[in-house]
């Protein structure tokens, strides 16, 4: 059985992200990496990344968040070097506080 090298080597995977977040424009104000599997059953990383409130003007937000995208996946390679696929979810500040205090539905 395959088993991808981010999560044989997680911590050195998850130190790769941390490093390169510090790198990040300073309106990026958190990189959390999920590992995990995808609808189809593959070897997952799921990156929420937090951006600052009104950091980017919206005209500018979708080529800001693509540029973060590939900065990540050209200087961690997930695919080539780790075996994961990314799949990116960009949050305001506000937006990730409004999700992380929303009561869990049953």
């Amino acid at each position: 059985m395959y088993i991808a090298r981010a999560f044989a080597q997680q911590q050195q995977f998850l130190s790769a992200i941390s490093k390169l977040s510090r790198g990040l424009p300073e309106s990026v104000l958190s990189v959390v990496p999920t590992l995990g599997t995808d609808w189809n059953g593959e070897s997952a990383v799921y990156l929420q990344i937090i951006i600052a409130d009104n950091a980017v003007p919206r005209s500018e937000l979708l080529a800001f968040t693509k540029g973060i995208s590939h900065d990540i996946v050209q200087h961690i390679r997930p695919l080539e070097e780790w075996g994961v696929l990314p799949y990116f979810n960009f949050l305001t500040q506000s937006e990730a506080e409004r999700m992380a205090h929303q009561p869990l539905s049953s």
